[in-house]
This record gives C-alpha cells, sequence and structure tokens, in this order.
C-alpha cells in the first residue's frame, strides 16, 4: 500500500510540474473509435448523423488516478459539403482530483478531388478549464517528514480556463487515407502557478491502407484488414504507434503497439523511450450500434502498479438527416463502402 501510495503521489507531481516537457493531453487507445478527438476534419465523416461515448480508465491498479470520459456528436450536410461536431471531453487524474475539462466546436469541409480523392479540412475552436482540490494534494515533504508542505504556496489558484484552436487535414481514397492534426495553436496558459506555463503545440499525424478485401459479390459485409498507424509529436516528445485491423462482418478486431522505442526523447536522457503498451481490441455492430472494447497491456515501467487500461466506447448512428449523406460511419466506422456517390462522403473501411 505504501509504494503504491508513493507511486500515485509521484504521478500527480510530474501531472503538476514536468507537463511542458511531454505529451500531456488525454489520449483513447481506439483511435478510430474516438473521430472527433482525432481530429475536426472527421466531423462528418459519417456522411449521417452520428453520436460517439468513449471512456477509458487508466492503471486501475493505482487508487483514483487516470480516467477520461468523452461525449461527441457530428453531421454531414450535404447541401452544404461541410460537417459539423461537438465535443466533450472531461479528464481526471490522481487523487488530488487534477480535472481537464473540455468544449469543443468542429467545422469541416469536404472537396472532391478526382475520381478517387477526396480532401477535407477541419477547424476546432475550444474552451478549457483545469481545476485541483488543494486539500488533496499530497507533496513529498509530508510523506517524509508528516508536517504540511511548503509546496502548497506555489499554487496561486485552483482553477485556469484558457481558449484554444487546432486545424487538421484529411485526405483519402478507397485503400489509402492520411490525416494531419495541429492543436494548441494558440499555447494557452495552464498553470495555477505564479508563473507562465503554456501548452505546446501539439502534432498528430495518422493514416493506413487497406491491404485486403474479400470479394463482396462472396458476402454481403466483405472481410477486409487494414494496417495503420499514429505519430504524435509534441515538445520534444515524440511516439510511433502501429496497429492492424481484421473486420468479419459484426465483429472486428484490432492490435496496436504503441511507443515503438525509435526514438530518443530529451527526458528519456540518453536512452530510448520505453515502449509503452500492446493494446487488444474487439468490437461488435448490430443495426446503428457499435461497441467496443480495449485492454492495454502496459510494457513500461509503471507496469507494476499500474494493471493496464480499460476502455469502452459506444456508437450510434442516425441516418440522413438534413439531407445528409450515407447511413454508415465511413472511414472511422466498421462499413466498407466502394460504390463513389458524388454527392456524399466516400465510405472507406479503416479499422
Amino acid at each position: 500500500m505504501v509504494k503504491m501510495r508513493i507511486a500515485a503521489i509521484i504521478i500527480v507531481l510530474i501531472t503538476l510540474f514536468a507537463l511542458p516537457a511531454i505529451g500531456q493531453d488525454p489520449h483513447f487507445s481506439q483511435f478510430y473509435a474516438a473521430p472527433n478527438y482525432l481530429g475536426p476534419s472527421l466531423a462528418g465523416s459519417s456522411g449521417g448523423t452520428r453520436f460517439v461515448a468513449n471512456y477509458r480508465n487508466q492503471w486501475p491498479g493505482i487508487t483514483k488516478t487516470y480516467q477520461t470520459l468523452a461525449f461527441s456528436g457530428d453531421m454531414y450536410i450535404n447541401k452544404y459539403r461541410s460537417g459539423f461536431g461537438l465535443i466533450m471531453v472531461s479528464d481526471k487524474a490522481g487523487s488530488a482530483a487534477l480535472t481537464t475539462n473540455l468544449l469543443g466546436m468542429q467545422y469541416s469541409y469536404r472537396v472532391q478531388l478526382g475520381e478517387e480523392w477526396q480532401f477535407v479540412p477541419g477547424l476546432q475552436f475550444t474552451l478549457s478549464q483545469r481545476s485541483i482540490d488543494r486539500n488533496k494534494l499530497i507533496f513529498p515533504d509530508e510523506v517524509q517528514n508528516g508536517y504540511p508542505s511548503a509546496g502548497d504556496t506555489y499554487l496561486t489558484d485552483t482553477k485556469a480556463q484558457y481558449v484554444d484552436f487546432a486545424t487538421s487535414l484529411f485526405l483519402y481514397s478507397p485503400r489509402l487515407w492520411f490525416g494531419l492534426t495541429a492543436d494548441h495553436l494558440l499555447a494557452p496558459n495552464y498553470t495555477f502557478m505564479d508563473e507562465k506555463a503554456t501548452l505546446p503545440l501539439k502534432i498528430v499525424q495518422f493514416g493506413g491502407v487497406n491491404i485486403w478485401k474479400q470479394g463482396a459479390k462472396r458476402v454481403e459485409e466483405p472481410r477486409t484488414a487494414s494496417l495503420c498507424y499514429r505519430f504524435e509529436y509534441q515538445n520534444s516528445f515524440k511516439q510511433l504507434d502501429l496497429g492492424a485491423y481484421f473486420f468479419a462482418r459484426v465483429l472486428d478486431f484490432g492490435i496496436w503497439y504503441r511507443g515503438l522505442p525509435v526514438f530518443n526523447n530529451k527526458n528519456a536522457g540518453d536512452r530510448k523511450i520505453d515502449s509503452d503498451a500492446i493494446i487488444l481490441m474487439v468490437g461488435y455492430s448490430f443495426g446503428s450500434f457499435r461497441i467496443g472494447y480495449s485492454y492495454d497491456i502496459q510494457l513500461s515501467s509503471i507496469a507494476a502498479y499500474g494493471a493496464g487500461a480499460h476502455e469502452v466506447s459506444l456508437l450510434l448512428e442516425m441516418g440522413e438527416l438534413f439531407g445528409c449523406g450515407a447511413k454508415y460511419f465511413d472511414c472511422f466506422a466498421r462499413r466498407t463502402g466502394i460504390q463513389f456517390d458524388g454527392d456524399r462522403p466516400r465510405k472507406l473501411k479503416i479499422f
């Protein structure tokens, strides 16, 4: 219990004081089951109306550590070739209840490039608030000598509000797709202390290729397989993730390796960054619903205390509204559309 408590305290302190040096935004293992979180270009990507909920419980072996909840809704309006989205995220970290809440408003516009390719730029305006419970905060000297910590004097406030802006690009064909998201373009100040600490620019690249598809004539829902990647760069932190998906009618399966040890990050000294996790995923679709579950098998040093991470996603598609297009989730759900309709977003199966 003592080791677990100390581990929890260390995590909280890292979160409070070392954030400028590393990637610090909440993240989901089911990247494509949280399309609006991946980038504003994906607002309206279903060609219809869609609602998504995501829940992540990270390191449950450490009491009250990381829990993230996200809700999003988006639609595509065919008349304007535009997608509109709204996303809400609440992230709670550590026993000191370090909480980040954000509300993002998204817009995307679809441009047809020939018969095969479509290009979708997107924008997002974000309102955010961070807060912490001062009474629950524990500093190392309190653990060592039992006296109140002078570290509390550095906290001049327990809340921080800021606005932010993000933009993204998405380019795809029936076989290939590539996306790029730039977040924290306004470099907002988010600290609780009497000093300036800005969120560094975060760049996320993602993409993939459909490598196999069973002949559509043989089955109503062709089986497909895809290879994907995701690369994140923020301040001095770099991380590369590789994954694969297989779809078999109503079921889909996925596996990712998050944090390939290929970069020398400044915060890791002279050694390469530790591998983060192996992610196993499974999803089931019935009608307009899809439910997904994933588990992170931790590979880093926190594995002895953290017990991995559990994640659940729920998706509901409501089909055509306001002249919207396709009934199914295009690139970021589970249906394949091999026919092209020039008035609607092209559907592409990737997961």
